[in-house]
């Protein structure tokens, strides 16, 4: 079973986090890329989800943080 590790307002930051973690081996989809522009666009909503396996959540969790934090 998928479930999101993080959320994202644009397509192209979850698919930079989607290719970090694929990098290191761990799988990841990128869900609802065009969701903000077909609905409610400017709200802030965070509809865009980066979904890995039930099993390789905490460690996505960790390299996003990881990651976030070196930024």
């Amino acid at each position: 079973m998928r479930t999101c590790v993080a959320r994202y307002n644009n397509a192209f930051s979850a698919n930079v986090a989607k290719g970090m973690l694929e990098s290191n081996g761990i799988p990841a989809w990128v869900a609802n890329e065009n969701m903000p522009y077909v609905t409610m666009p400017n709200t802030g909503l965070l509809a865009i989800e980066l979904l890995v396996d039930e099993k390789d959540y905490l460690e996505a969790k960790r390299l996003l943080a990881a990651s976030s934090s070196e930024e």
